[in-house]
């Protein structure tokens, strides 16, 4: 399984609170596309850094990349 580094490269504002571009998480993943798992991002993102993207529809190309 490859382990990818999936990185937030905009900054965004959740309930008031400011998340700064660069924070990341690394997800092991089952493809050669991790967005073929978003749900393995979103439970990484939450997990580290209490952040659910997907419920505030960060969770996209738009504000992450993977490498």
């Amino acid at each position: 399984m490859p382990t990818v580094t999936i990185e937030l490269i905009r900054p965004i504002m959740i309930n008031g609170e400011y998340f700064d571009k660069g924070i990341s998480a690394q997800v092991s993943i089952h493809s050669t596309n991790p967005w073929n798992e978003p749900e393995k991002i979103n439970n990484a993102f939450k997990r580290i850094h209490g952040i659910d993207l997907y419920a505030n529809s960060f969770l996209n190309s738009g504000y992450l990349k993977f490498y």
